[in-house]
């Protein structure tokens, strides 16, 4: 790999006597791991029932370390939501930020989506968590990462941070700005960060993130929690970064961190990947404890449409209650906390139930994978290890040995997958198209 000269001279002068080992790491292979949704699976259970070996990353409980991504990218554990593949490094910033349940929490720069899920699983998809990311396209994966790893207290947007701080406001208790950066930590694993670095050096990146971090001050509430990471060693886009925000807005303090395995400073840590298992990272953390409690509003309960109502009376175990909106033909169950949207793109606003059509409701894909085997009557469990479920994954239609008729929630070894219909012993797939296996 042919390093751009530039940065090889400032990690020279940077690193010291330490600079060959790390230039050296880059002849190593990169690492793989997943972190587990906790929503829906405890660890333990989860190391229990999977079928690959799995190594704790040292700076989460959550989080291991495998030896083939793209096995792990197709077995159906991974279609049912119970992990995401995420590399090491970047599960170190949650866990600075670590939230509560019921914190309202902002990911601002957060395609495709690894860091949201990872704070969905702190505040175990109570309060609200707003997911952000400026890229159309990108904030598609959120939007899909989302829905299998089965969240509905989520807000999705598509919008610039100006505008949300201008719209939403000093709402936040926590607040993650994974910041556009240079993408030094990127080399080892994806040689086209190396030609990007050409173009959005640090230079350019040090302009963009300090115009984001100049609205978090807007966007913090009463007490609040910052954590601010980058993928990139260039002390201008990182401890810079730091001292800026100290500086600017004194109301913010440095916030102790502490990372397994991780040498911390007061308020700063880094990855290296000369000297842990991560492509490496650097993490900064604030704090911003004032008087006052800030103001959280509630969405007032409804009742949901008709036929909604009878499919939950003919399938549900309790039926869902909260906030039922209609968007079109779409209906969607609301988080239970709201906040102000006019003016925004909105991506996705709470739960998509499903679509009423002629008067008739069909459920879709992202509550298949929010309920779980319990909540759902009937249903079919097929193993991971049998054929048939891979069928079902491909959208095939497949033949079982059960004697129940109509909707059924087809699950693998008790995880949620999707819907099916059957009738005398035949499947008929509702696998959704654009999420089958190929």
């Amino acid at each position: 790999m042919k390093l751009p000269a530039p940065f090889l001279e400032r990690m020279k002068e940077s690193l010291g006597d330490a600079f060959d080992a790390f230039i050296e790491s880059y002849q190593q292979p990169h690492h793989v791991s997943i972190k587990v949704n906790t929503n829906k699976i405890a660890p333990e259970t989860f190391k229990a029932i999977f079928p690959f070996a799995l190594e704790p990353v040292p700076w989460t409980t959550d989080g291991f370390y495998c030896d083939s991504e793209a096995a792990i990218s197709k077995h159906p554990y991974f279609q049912a939501g119970l992990y995401y593949i995420q590399e090491p490094s970047a599960m170190s910033p949650v866990n600075v930020l670590r939230p509560k349940a019921g914190d309202f929490c902002l990911d601002l720069c957060a395609a495709p989506g690894g860091k949201s899920m990872q704070i969905s699983n702190f505040i175990n998809d109570e309060g609200l968590l707003v997911s952000n990311d400026i890229h159309e396209n990108r904030v598609k994966a959120i939007l899909r990462n989302a829905e299998r790893f089965g969240l509905r207290n989520i807000l999705i947007l598509n919008d610039q941070p100006q505008q949300i701080e201008k719209v939403i406001g000093p709402v936040f208790d926590a607040i993650l700005i994974d910041a556009p950066c240079s993408g030094e930590g990127m080399f080892r694993k994806d040689e086209r960060a190396v030609k990007s670095w050409e173009v959005y050096g640090p230079d350019v990146c040090h302009k963009i993130q300090r115009e984001i971090l100049d609205t978090v001050p807007g966007l913090s509430g009463a007490k609040t929690e910052v954590v601010y990471s980058t993928c990139t060693f260039a002390e201008v886009e990182n401890e810079v970064q730091m001292a800026y925000m100290t500086t600017e807005y004194p109301v913010f303090k440095p916030h102790a961190i502490t990372l397994e395995g991780v040498q911390c400073f007061e308020n700063t840590a880094h990855i290296w990947p000369h000297m842990h298992r991560g492509e490496g990272h650097f993490i900064g953390a604030l704090e911003k404890a004032s008087e006052g409690v800030t103001e959280k509003m509630r969405y007032a309960h409804n009742e949901p449409p008709e036929s909604v109502a009878a499919f939950m009376a003919a399938h549900l175990k309790q039926p869902l209650t909260g906030h039922f909106a209609m968007e079109k033909e779409r209906v969607f169950l609301r988080p239970v906390y709201q906040v102000p949207t006019k003016g925004l793109h909105v991506v996705r606003e709470g739960l998509l139930l499903g679509e009423i059509k002629k008067g008739r409701f069909s459920p879709s894909q992202a509550l298949a994978l929010y309920l779980k085997k319990e909540d759902f009557s009937p249903v079919l469990d097929l193993s991971a290890e049998d054929l048939n479920t891979m069928k079902y994954l491909k959208g095939e239609t497949i033949h079982v040995d059960v004697v129940t008729e109509g909707l059924h929630l087809v699950c693998t070894d008790g995880y949620p997958l999707g819907f099916a219909k059957i009738s005398k012993g035949t499947l008929k797939n509702l696998y959704p198209p654009s999420w089958r296996m190929l």
